[in-house]
């Protein structure tokens, strides 16, 4: 795990001084506080910030040199022992240097080149720098876990990548352009999808693509996998004894490491079922570590949950209570995103992985059990939708008896509204901040129109392979939500404090399996996973109503945060007086503060994109 960064130039005046370089390490310098490893030739500069996870032993420091191929890594390959058993019968003579991944990956590029990317497990960006020929080839994983930036120069003499944005401004081209269509993207889902980025010369490398580079040429950037693409189960086969299996060996196989190890618990279904596998695997339960966090507000606070998960399966438990300081913590998110993001469960993430941090380096979690196992209630809702949609007329007419958004008469009432809608349509109203009309009557430009129809036409492209409407948004989250929000998320609330976070759901045999299963499979809420692991944890945990990893953000917003709210988004040298109209943003303000509705995930929004903004002056 680390972060890395790296440029190639067929003109010297295109490559950053070694000050400037210097400069653009330390903007990643978070990622990676064990070590520290550079490479410069007349053509090249490469850097390399390093978490030591596996063979933390300098030998394994990156750029890691193999002939004239270096690599910088970010992530864990964890079937190399299997695949370095491979490439020594391969090539008997080769003589191994490190017992770690870094070795093994580099050197089955050498022998495969880019035929490797399917036969690797793991979390994974790469960057591959050849000095006989100065070339670059650059890969991300298939689920899209670790991140991958990139910029090439106006006249494609140069091309530059990184771990994170922020390091991109400094190239001696321009890269602090806003991209227009992309604040569109942004206002409407929160998050800005790949290849996009909010500036115009700066791309983010898609999940499951990658990226070959010569100077003086354009890239060609090639997707290999695709999540969505399904195994064929048979009818003999027991679904749920398979799903049992496929998570026990990937978490089995994600326990790889030589440093300390835990498990982050919320008392959910994913990750108390993944806290039951790792208690199977070990010698002793109590040599696991489960780490969870609470909070004042009742309807925020799962450890009691937790806390009973642990007893039941006797981990070595860690109980932290969080006193949030949103005011100082935002605008550090803010940075390290590097462009505005509108997850508001990134700060009690990043608040997880910092009291986590103090006791291991590598967290195991359970993102991803949500969207491959049918776990939010959009899945049933476009269920429901198909049915209750010639009710809408009456529904409609339901009284809205509270604001807060995780009321049932607010949900009810945002279900109702959806109904009358296509599909696809009525999909992406589930996953909208501002609707089209909203954005329309918010931003001073026309919204971008591709923009807008840029999630409905993703679920038509699912829908129109001959799946249904629950199976179309699953895939349509896979290819979407997953890499460009939660991983996204994770990611950067994690590496801020330099923990590793693993996803044992995003194994690819388990993807190809959960892709392949059918509605009557899924719903009710999880339920091959609870067949698959009933008699290993307390039944309230697969009964207990879903709460989510959130914080009151809405509440705050009226109270403590108001100031830094108000101040922010009404000052007269902010974002918001350059692309909004100010009568409607006063409007949601006061519309919020009073109660007379919750706006709290869209005032949080512009307020991370005033944030960004500021940070990037």
């Amino acid at each position: 795990m680390c972060g890395f960064l790296g440029i190639i130039s067929s003109t010297p005046r295109l490559l950053p001084t070694p000050s400037t370089f210097a400069q653009m390490t330390s903007r990643i310098s978070h990622r990676g506080p064990d070590g520290q490893g550079t490479y410069t030739d007349p053509h090249a500069s490469l850097s390399h910030v390093r978490l030591a996870i596996l063979d933390p032993d300098p030998r394994s420091n990156q750029p890691f040199q193999i002939g004239s191929h270096f690599l910088l890594f970010n992530g864990e390959i964890y079937n190399h022992p299997a695949l370095r058993q491979e490439l020594t019968q391969l090539d008997p003579s080769y003589s191994w240097r490190t017992t770690g991944d870094t070795e093994t990956l580099l050197r089955a590029y050498q022998l495969w080149g880019e035929s490797c990317l399917p036969k690797l497990n793991g979390m994974f960006a790469f960057a591959v720098y050849d000095s006989s020929n100065q070339s670059f080839f650059l890969a991300r994983d298939p689920a899209g876990q670790k991140p991958l930036y990139y910029s090439l120069s106006p006249d494609h003499a140069a091309i530059a990548f990184a771990s994170e944005l922020s390091p991109l401004h400094l190239l001696p081209w321009p890269t602090s352009t806003l991209h227009q269509p992309s604040l569109t993207h942004y206002l409407s889902y929160g998050y800005i999808p790949s290849p996009l980025t909010i500036y115009q010369n700066i791309q983010k490398l898609p999940p499951a693509h990658s990226l070959t580079f010569h100077p003086n040429t354009p890239p060609a950037v090639t997707r290999y996998h695709d999540i969505n693409t399904p195994s064929k189960p048979t009818d003999r086969d027991p679904w749920a004894s398979t799903l049992r299996n496929l998570l026990t060996q990937s978490v089995q196989r994600q326990l790889i490491s030589d440093v300390p190890l835990g498990c982050f618990l919320s008392g959910g279904i994913d990750s108390s079922i993944l806290a039951s596998c790792m208690t199977r695997l070990a010698t002793n339960p109590q040599h696991v570590h489960t780490f969870s966090i609470s909070f004042d507000d009742p309807r925020y606070d799962e450890t009691p949950y937790a806390r009973a998960v642990a007893a039941h399966l006797k981990t070595t438990h860690h109980e932290f209570r969080v006193t949030p300081d949103a005011a100082a913590d935002l605008p550090a998110l803010a940075r390290v995103y590097g462009e505005p993001f509108a997850d508001s469960s990134a700060l009690p993430t990043h608040y997880l992985s910092r009291t986590t941090r103090q006791h291991v380096k590598v967290a195991l979690s359970g993102d991803g059990g949500d969207e491959l196992f049918a776990g939010y209630d959009r899945y049933r809702a476009m269920h429901l939708s198909s049915r209750l949609r010639p009710l809408s007329p009456l529904l409609n007419l339901l009284p809205s008896l509270s604001t807060h958004p995780k009321s049932l008469s607010s949900r009810l009432k945002r279900f109702t509204r959806s109904l009358s809608l296509p599909p696809a349509d009525r999909y992406a109203s589930y996953m909208r901040l501002f609707s089209p009309h909203d954005l329309t009557q918010l931003l001073l430009t026309p919204p971008d129109p591709a923009a807008l129809n840029w999630l409905p036409s993703q679920y038509t492209h699912f829908h129109s392979t001959g799946r249904d409407l629950v199976e179309s948004a699953l895939a349509t989250d896979r290819a979407t939500y997953l890499p460009e929000d939660l991983f996204t998320k994770v990611d950067r609330a994690s590496m801020l404090c330099a923990l590793e976070v693993r996803s044992p759901f995003m194994d690819p045999d388990l993807l190809s399996f959960a892709a392949g299963l059918h509605t009557p499979n899924l719903l009710p809420q999880k339920h091959l996973l609870h067949q698959a692991f009933a008699n290993d944890l307390p039944s309230q945990i697969f009964t207990r109503k879903k709460m989510g990893f959130a914080l009151p953000i809405g509440q705050w917003f009226r109270t403590t945060l108001r100031p830094l709210l108000q101040d922010t988004l009404l000052s007269s040298a902010s974002f918001a007086s350059q692309h909004f109209h100010l009568p409607t943003l006063q409007n949601l303000l006061h519309r919020h503060q009073s109660q007379q509705q919750d706006h709290s995930q869209r005032l949080y929004a512009l307020l991370m994109l005033e944030l960004w903004w500021q940070s990037n002056k």
